[in-house]
């Protein structure tokens, strides 16, 4: 007689596979340990994750071993794999990443995502490149992930906002996808979220509760992670830091939303192109940057005070001495006694965060669809309080 199924929250299926992600080799007794559950409900959850082939036994073991090898549990990268794709304004990301998070394959096109037509097609050629040119089984490929610079109306599938790609603003991308690749299923994240998810999944959020995720790129987003969950708030339009004033009396450009003095109309990488061509040295446009984000990174350390901020992009990919004027200048507006509780830190992960967090996405479906969930319930994790119906009015 077979023993019953059990089915798991995502949280726990997440977890477990984090963990096997961060610390391979380890045994079924160091899981229980660690995730602070039974050996027997790991026993359960290990069992039916072995025989759905997302992990395997490894005798393979850290450190010397007297006598008989123990057996460790190591993620199966070979279990599936997953099409990601970046839009940005001006270049497309698409990549291959597999289970263990390994990037098989990338191509990076420089292309104007403006009009949508146009951009659907090009996303739709340079997946199929790829998928041609790795060449591997499509029953392993678990889903298509999407990743755009605005607000995704999850329950409609609309992008509510896009200030940079305005036309893109009412399409129902997940649909435009699913008919000109014809992979399903398809997931759309925000790009700042996604990059957050990454960083929680394979980069420095993989240790830590409670983080927010800074995108500067042509435009500036960011993700709120909180008790390793993203909070999106009403509308998922949580995390719009790019908006935050900070009284840039200088300057001229109208941010893509409308107003003036935005933070992504003055410290973004088309805020740094646009000082350099007006005839601003570099160093002194840097530094102007450094200022503006310093006022809003110090701003949400005093409010929030995460455990972690990560900043990542293409901003500070091409600027390296960009990030040590960033620290400088928020901790010189940090609260004296939050100055060691918030860390700033670099991404290690660059511009492979937001397609590992799609790719991290897009697997974590197909694991809870394994698990019987039903389809309404896959969508992205929402964060909630315990007292919710009292804090309905702050959160929704």
């Amino acid at each position: 007689m077979q023993p019953p199924r059990i089915q798991y929250g995502r949280a726990d299926i997440g977890r477990l596979i984090n963990l096997l992600r961060n610390y391979p080799q380890l045994s079924r007794s160091e899981l229980a340990a660690m995730s602070l559950v039974t050996p027997a409900t790991i026993g359960h959850q290990v069992r039916d994750l072995m025989e759905a082939g997302w992990i395997k036994e490894s005798s393979s073991r850290r450190g010397a071993q007297v006598g008989r090898p123990r057996l460790g549990l190591v993620v199966n990268d070979e279990a599936a794999y997953a099409i990601v794709a970046v839009i940005g304004l001006t270049t497309v990301i698409v990549a291959m990443v597999d289970f263990g998070g390994h990037i098989l394959i990338k191509r990076e096109i420089p292309q104007s995502m403006a009009a949508v037509a146009r951009g659907i097609t090009v996303v739709s050629q340079t997946i199929s490149e790829v998928m041609a040119a790795q060449a591997l089984d499509p029953v392993k490929c678990a889903g298509l992930g999407i990743a755009i610079p605005g607000i995704w109306d999850a329950e409609n599938e609309t992008v509510v906002f896009s200030p940079n790609l305005p036309e893109w603003e009412g399409m129902k991308v997940g649909e435009l996808f699913r008919r000109s690749v014809g992979i399903e299923p398809v997931v759309v994240e925000n790009d700042a979220d996604a990059a957050a998810w990454g960083e929680l999944w394979f980069g420095t959020g993989r240790d830590v509760q409670d983080m927010m995720y800074i995108l500067c790129d042509v435009g500036i987003g960011s993700g709120l992670v909180i008790n390793r969950q993203l909070v999106r708030g009403q509308d998922n339009s949580v995390g719009e830091i790019g908006h935050m004033w900070v009284g840039a009396p200088d300057s001229t450009s109208r941010c893509g939303c409308g107003h003036h003095g935005c933070l992504e109309a003055s410290a973004s990488l088309a805020s740094l192109n646009r000082y350099v061509d007006a005839g601003m040295s570099l160093s002194d446009a840097l530094e102007k940057i450094a200022e503006y984000v310093g006022m809003s990174l110090s701003s949400i350390i005093n409010l929030l005070c995460p455990q972690a901020l990560v900043l990542g992009g293409a901003l500070l990919e091409q600027n390296p001495v960009l990030w040590p004027l960033i620290v400088q200048s928020t901790r010189s507006r940090v609260l004296n006694h939050l100055l060691h509780k918030s860390q700033l830190i670099l991404s290690s992960l660059g511009s492979h965060a937001p397609l590992l967090g799609l790719a991290s996405l897009v697997f974590e479906r197909q694991l809870l669809a394994a698990q019987g969930y039903p389809p309404e319930s896959l969508s992205p994790t929402r964060w909630s309080h315990p007292n919710s119906d009292a804090l309905k009015f702050f959160y929704e």
